[in-house]
């Protein structure tokens, strides 16, 4: 029936975050960030990768409230997301002097981080093969 997992995510973060959350990935993760008017309140965000695959964002108050300190027990539980790079260890360089709180999960061996906004992501190389 189902045969694969489509190249775009849609998530909801709350409009406070909108500016610390688009920077994230315009200017720290440097991704192709536009946004998308479709006659709403507030433009969608969109943030697209060398492949083509995507992920858009909408911002609105009825989206969770993040935790005010992240740790695997105050996560945010929903669905998280893995990004691929080829320089893992450079992306979280990045990730870390941005400022951007990181956490473990056991028993995952990857570090995971936490956008502005609480959406829960992973970088891994685009090589790996594991769960």
């Amino acid at each position: 029936m189902i045969e694969a997992l489509g190249a775009r995510v849609h998530l909801f973060v709350r409009l406070a975050y909108r500016e610390p959350f688009t920077a994230l990935f315009r200017d720290t993760l440097q991704c192709e960030v536009r946004e998308l008017d479709f006659g709403m309140s507030e433009p969608i965000l969109l943030v697209r990768f060398p492949d083509g695959s995507a992920f858009s964002v909408e911002f609105s108050d009825l989206a969770p409230e993040p935790s005010a300190s992240i740790d695997d027990e105050r996560a945010f539980r929903g669905a998280w997301i893995e990004f691929r790079a080829r320089d893992v260890d450079a992306v979280h360089r990045r990730l870390h002097e941005a400022g951007i709180s990181s956490f473990s999960h056991p028993p995952s061996q990857h570090r995971y981080f936490s956008a502005p906004g609480g959406q829960v992501f992973r970088i891994l190389d685009v090589d790996y093969s594991g769960p």
